[in-house]
């Protein structure tokens, strides 16, 4: 059945109460990351008071889980997450933005870091396309509901009213992202098999990857513990040759039962049936 997309679900806002806070009230510790801040023209404290707020947004529904340290570097040629470890042993990870474009710096952090929560790993290339539009998801993501966030818990109070041009940052990329209407017109089954073989050669296809992470949107707002699934998505090592529905029936297997049924939910959206076990 081919599923159809009505524009409703770009305006949903689910307030999710106050995001980044533990059961207690306190903020939610991040994992270990420091911050090389030569190059970004920024003091080392104003960029963690971004990454720390952007990085509560999804970190708070991982309870319980460490992760390997991460240092976050200025990068040159757009924001990446190299697979390979440094001699500390950290995840290298480089944003390409600067001075106070405190926007640029949460959009890319997000994104990086739903990598890092993805488990994301060297291997078959085939279906990565995938974890792209997961982290350009969470990267929508947390921009809105750091606007939510920071209404009446912004990092330094002076910063209170930055949380309308975070919005408005993110409202105007979903509004460029024209392929959107294809999936309007098609479906995103249909939208899927029409670019497969674009995806599967280029995985990072922007206006691809961009245009579907809106119709994820509203799944992951809906329910936002439901980023916790994330965690288990590349827990099985994908093969040379492996299809969409593999990889996402691995990825359901490897799951928790209480995650199964979002994969499912994914794998409907794409038009992708796959088994419960």
């Amino acid at each position: 059945m081919q599923v159809r997309y009505s524009f409703w679900i770009f305006r949903v806002l689910v307030v999710v109460g106050v995001a980044g806070l533990a059961n207690d009230g306190e903020p939610v510790s991040l994992p270990v990351y420091r911050v090389e801040a030569e190059g970004f023209a920024a003091s080392e404290a104003d960029i963690r008071a971004v990454l720390d707020s952007a990085g509560r947004e999804l970190w708070q529904f991982f309870p319980d889980w460490q992760i390997e340290p991460i240092v976050v570097t200025r990068g040159r040629n757009g924001p990446i997450t190299l697979y390979q470890r440094n001699d500390r042993g950290e995840i290298v990870m480089r944003l390409d933005t600067e001075k106070s474009y405190w926007s640029q710096y949460a959009y890319q952090f997000a994104h990086e870091f739903c990598h890092v929560l993805c488990g994301y790993r060297q291997s078959y290339q085939g279906n990565r396309w995938f974890e792209e539009v997961l982290c350009e998801t969470a990267s929508l993501y947390v921009m809105r509901s750091m606007s939510r966030t920071w209404k009446t818990a912004p990092p330094f109070e002076h910063w209170q009213d930055y949380r309308d041009s975070l919005r408005d940052y993110v409202d105007d990329i979903v509004r460029k992202r024209h392929r959107l209407h294809e999936i309007h017109a098609q479906g995103l089954p249909e939208f899927y098999r029409a670019h497969q073989a674009e995806l599967e050669r280029n995985p990072v296809s922007w206006e691809l990857n961009g245009a579907m992470a809106v119709v994820l949107l509203h799944v992951f707002e809906e329910q936002p513990d439901r980023w916790e699934a994330v965690r288990w998505l590349n827990s099985t090592p994908p093969r040379e040759g492996d299809t969409l529905a593999t990889y996402l029936q691995n990825w359901h297997d490897a799951a928790p039962p209480k995650h199964q049924p979002l994969v499912r939910k994914i794998g409907d959206l794409f038009g992708v049936a796959l088994k419960e076990r």
